[in-house]
């Protein structure tokens, strides 16, 4: 899967030479950072918030001394090394006079961020900004190393020191170690001088700069308290969120409405919840790059139905050239506005999904830098504006465009039949009419227990149970009769459990479920929910050979015989309840399946716009194309009641999305239900009701009379 600013093709998006490597591949690379995380063992959190000072010093020395002989960042307005950097919500840096100099030229309420171009509210000053430690901190670094921030740049020389000991600006010439002060050669003598410091141990200056250098003089939380001199800082107010010596917690930060705990237990706390709210982001940006693989299946399965149409419609043309040469050229030419009108719009959503995941690693790259390369002070400093961040992006949803983007109604005039003896049955007058109603609706857009984020497959057991296909949140639901929440499809116990993106699921008559995945297996459970066994619908021999599998549907009929579709190899695939291999049944891109009481297999052809019945040998027996009044069908989800009537989901883009009911000869009977958002499938329960999965929801419906 290839991310690019700007897609231009939306059948094969190349990504421009200018991006970053980490860009090249989402599907099967995570990000730079996260991609090297992945090849080391993992750590407990505990293990990671005790690593030492030695540990964290040697990593920030060698980082900083390898950035010295590259380009340090540099601030994009102006150009120059940061120079009091401040961090913005969206977590980009700049100087802060340049920030200050943006505010003012725009309207003192907001600016817009030079990097990512979102507008960022200033509630503040950009006094109050949080500063960017962390670059302050590897700038001073490589400036100690004798080189420039700027590419074959020379330090400055370093001035003098005075001595901390006496008033007189005087050039110390050594250290006391004891003391810690620097003293001029006057105060060594005297120094020496006194019988109570004698015993004192000093350093000449250069032997400090050397040590000091040694260190990479990195900037810590300060180590003795400035309004108490000689108070070591040992203590943290989690109420004013600032560090205090003993005295300070005695005297500033005492009483209930203060909470003082020790300075390391802070850093190992402020550690984690960065470590928390960086891991709840990447999860949340593994659906965006899950989006990006959907769009990128819809995009080659658009290339192929453009691929195959125009196919189609230039052997017709060769058999009749003289005569629809004209007909020809209008045929592509609509074909090609079509697909021109999709990948513009498809364009947009590939736009957006980039700078939702831009946002992602720019976030996440300095949440990591902050863990790996940070100090206890840059920690801390920068832990709420960080979180804060991370929780927001945490809490984004990708937007997908609907199927129908990778669909085109696009249907010969000639379509020939399987079967010399179909016909397109429509009644010219309906005697009776089915009058149907809302009975209930489950769910709605979330994650927790009951809420979805996109229904897909929907079906109901002997019991009545409801089982859901819960796509966004990878995981089958199923609810009880009186329709609470059962149990979920999905464990972290073992990761042949585990779902990704499920598109359909059964039940079997002993009360197992069955569901499907992106993946090629089809996985069994028991009535509650734990994960029993795994098979695949088609043998290893034909994988290796590199034949393609994409399963779309499954069901179950009343021999609790599975039925499989896969619409890459043009199958139904049919098995006994253990995995066992019975037959395969060919069919033409089967996207969704239900079963008569009379064996007979229904398949739903999106591509085709047909519902196809045929029995368990696979020969034809008719086929519904049409609905209402002869109005052309545009199916999607199937299902059959205890009688045999079928009913099929028709979701036209941009048109009507409804339910529609037909008797077991493939006759129209009436409208189950319309004014639907974004229907997928059908289920009929054992009491007659009509289950639809629409959108974020599961809607229920009940036959009220026949007029």
């Amino acid at each position: 899967m290839n991310f690019n600013k700007h897609v231009p093709s939306i059948i094969m998006a190349e990504p421009p030479k200018d991006k970053t490597s980490r860009r090249k591949n989402a599907t099967t690379e995570s990000p730079k950072v996260n991609s090297q995380k992945d090849t080391t063992p993992q750590e407990s959190p505990t293990e990671t918030t005790s690593r030492t000072n030695m540990t964290l010093n040697q990593k920030t020395r060698d980082r900083a001394h390898s950035m010295a002989t590259e380009d340090m960042p540099v601030c994009v307005i102006c150009h120059d090394d940061f120079h009091e950097p401040k961090l913005l919500p969206c977590l980009h840096t700049f100087c802060k006079k340049c920030l200050q100099q943006l505010a003012q030229s725009g309207d003192n309420k907001e600016i817009l961020c030079p990097e990512c171009l979102d507008p960022q509210p200033i509630t503040t000053d950009i006094e109050k900004l949080p500063d960017n430690t962390l670059i302050q901190h590897l700038n001073s670094i490589i400036l100690a190393s004798g080189k420039s921030s700027k590419k074959g740049g020379k330090s400055k020389k370093e001035k003098d020191i005075n001595c901390s000991s006496c008033d007189k600006d005087i050039a110390a010439v050594c250290r006391c170690e004891d003391c810690k002060e620097f003293l001029c050669q006057p105060c060594v003598d005297s120094h020496k001088s006194m019988k109570a410091l004698r015993g004192h141990s000093t350093i000449t200056m250069k032997e400090w700069r050397k040590r000091r250098d040694a260190m990479a003089v990195k900037p810590q939380i300060a180590k003795f308290c400035s309004k108490h001199k000689g108070e070591e800082i040992g203590n943290y107010c989690v109420k004013c969120r600032k560090t205090a010596c003993k005295d300070c917690a005695d005297l500033e930060h005492s009483g209930p409405t203060h909470n003082c705990i020790p300075l390391e237990e802070a850093v190992q706390q402020s550690r984690q919840q960065i470590e928390n709210a960086l891991q709840n982001t990447r999860q949340a940006e593994a659906k965006f790059r899950g989006a990006w693989e959907i769009m990128d299946k819809r995009n080659s399965k658009l290339k192929e139905t453009v691929d195959n149409l125009k196919k189609q419609i230039q052997d017709v043309m060769i058999r009749e050239r003289e005569e629809i040469a004209k007909r020809e050229e209008t045929f592509l030419e609509d074909l090609k506005t079509v697909d021109q009108e999709k990948r513009k719009e498809m364009n947009a959503f590939y736009d957006k999904l980039e700078a939702n995941l831009e946002d992602f690693w720019a976030a996440q790259d300095l949440a990591d830098s902050v863990l790996d390369l940070g100090e206890d002070y840059h920690v801390i400093s920068l832990e709420k504006v960080l979180c804060e961040r991370l929780d927001l992006l945490s809490s984004w949803r990708p937007s997908l465009p609907s199927e129908d983007l990778a669909e085109i109604d696009f249907v010969e005039e000639d379509d020939e039949l399987e079967s010399d003896h179909v016909e397109s049955i429509v009644e010219e007058e309906v005697e009776e009419a089915e009058i149907w109603e809302m009975d209930g609706v489950i769910g709605g857009r979330g994650a927790g227990e009951g809420q979805f984020d996109w229904c897909r497959g929907v079906t109901v057991s002997l019991d009545g149970h409801c089982v859901v296909a819960d796509w966004g949140n990878h995981r089958v639901q199923v609810f009880n009769k009186d329709r609470s929440f059962k149990c979920v499809l999905n464990t972290s116990k073992t990761m042949h459990g585990r779902l990704s993106m499920p598109h359909d699921a059964a039940c079997l008559p002993d009360g197992r479920f069955i569901a499907i995945d992106k993946s090629k297996f089809v996985r069994v459970y028991d009535p509650d929910g734990k994960f029993l066994f795994r098979f695949e619908t088609v043998c290893e021999d034909n994988i290796a050979k590199g034949e393609a599998v994409e399963l779309s549907c499954v069901a179950v009929d009343r021999r609790s015989r599975v039925f499989v579709g896969d619409v890459k190899r043009n199958v139904v695939t049919v098995h006994y309840s253990d995995g066992l291999h019975i037959k395969t049944i060919p069919t033409v891109a089967p996207s969704h399946i239900a079963i008569t009481s009379q064996d007979f297999v229904v398949v739903s052809c999106t591509q085709k716009q047909k519902v196809r019945v045929m029995n368990f040998d696979g020969k034809f027996a008719f086929q519904i194309d049409v609905y209402g009044d002869g109005e052309k069908l545009r199916p999607r989800g199937v299902g059959c009641d205890k009688d045999d009537n079928i009913y099929v989901v028709h979701k036209e883009r941009g048109g009507e999305k409804s339910v529609h009911m037909y008797d077991d000869k493939g006759t129209y009977v009436a409208c189950v239900a319309t004014n639907l958002n974004e229907p997928y499938d059908v289920e009929l329960s054992p009491d007659g009701r009509v289950v639809v999965s629409d959108d974020d929801t599961v809607k229920i419906f009940r036959k009220v009379c026949t007029t």
